[in-house]
């Protein structure tokens, strides 16, 4: 446990590096520029951890994920110095600290609950406690300190190392080829009502012209509706544009996608006079889902709906 001048001097940069966290989550990045985006976004599926040796791959994505991993490990070595406490109590409280602030992004709209980013902040935490646990005190000396960071890098490279086999072996376990695109608008309907149009024009949106290719919604449907799709188990994927058009000054919409009854996705789109939001696109895992349903919801007095979603496709789980 340090003590004295050392515990002091640590509480001070580890404080002044957690407000450089903050500036990055919440300010940096122009994340500011995304504050009127009306959707909630979140990753609630597990997409493995995104760890990996460079060689090979984007080098700006792997850093990007690297740093995601490397920024926590001080935390993991230093907070145990600071504040005793077993590994399980440690992982507890570090765990929820990063689920809040997540969610904080999120409502914020100023990021993504992202589960992924959770699992990856977690694991580096969770080395850097380890790699301090293998030190004998004291562990405040220079000597110590060099050791600490020499097994760091050792433990962050066996894991990267590690985690990269473990997921190309589930990817390959697990791989699934997809077979051909059939639009939403396709398949009969399980229950509700809804119309699409196929004889498709184009629109602005976003102050962007749009021009769908397989179907759009039509604008007559109702303000307030709600349908599902029966799906059988047979396809992969389910991908959609939304946006409110342009030539719609004054109005907001929630679109909830909803497999097998739990809610998937939730977004709100808004159209205040000259603020206007690029269209949005979504694309989910229903691999094995049997129902998929999609309701639109009007936050305002117009009867009909605001919010229009085009090129909704379902991708074929290939036989």
């Amino acid at each position: 446990m340090l003590k004295g001048r050392a515990r002091t001097v640590t509480i001070i940069l580890l404080t002044a590096y957690t407000v450089l966290m903050l500036y990055f989550l919440y300010i940096g990045f122009n994340r500011a520029s995304d504050i009127h985006d009306g959707g909630y976004r979140y990753n609630l599926i597990p997409d493995g951890i995104p760890l990996y040796l460079p060689i090979g791959h984007n080098l700006k994505i792997w850093f990007f994920n690297f740093a995601n991993f490397a920024a926590f490990l001080p935390y993991g070595i230093l907070v145990p110095q600071l504040f005793p406490c077993r590994f399980l109590r440690f992982i507890s409280i570090f765990l929820v600290s990063i689920v809040l602030l997540e969610t904080v992004q999120m409502v914020t709209h100023l990021g993504s609950f992202d589960i992924d980013d959770v699992l990856i902040n977690t694991l580096g935490a969770a080395i850097g406690f380890l790699a301090q646990q293998l030190v004998r005190p004291p562990k405040d000396s220079v000597k110590g300190l060099s050791k600490i960071v020499f097994i760091t890098i050792l433990l962050s490279i066996g894991t990267t190392v590690t985690i990269q086999g473990v997921n190309h072996l589930f990817a390959q376990a697990t791989k699934i080829e997809a077979g051909k695109e059939i639009g939403l608008h396709e398949l009969p309907l399980k229950s509700g009502s809804v119309a699409w149009e196929t004889g498709l024009t184009g629109f602005e949106a976003g102050r962007k012209e749009v021009e769908p290719q397989m179907n759009v919604l039509s604008r007559n449907n109702s303000g307030n509706c709600t349908f599902t799709y029966q799906l059988d188990g047979k396809y992969l994927t389910f991908s959609s544009y939304s946006a409110i058009p342009d030539d719609i000054f004054h109005g907001e919409s929630t679109v909830i996608i909803t497999v097998d009854g739990v809610e998937a996705s939730r977004s709100t789109y808004i159209a205040d006079g000259k603020e206007r939001e690029v269209p949005a696109y979504s694309e989910m895992d229903i691999q094995g889902a049997q129902e998929l349903t999609i309701s639109i919801m009007n936050e305002d007095q117009n009867p009909n709906i605001n919010v229009l979603m085009w090129d909704a496709i379902l991708t074929e789980i290939k036989k």
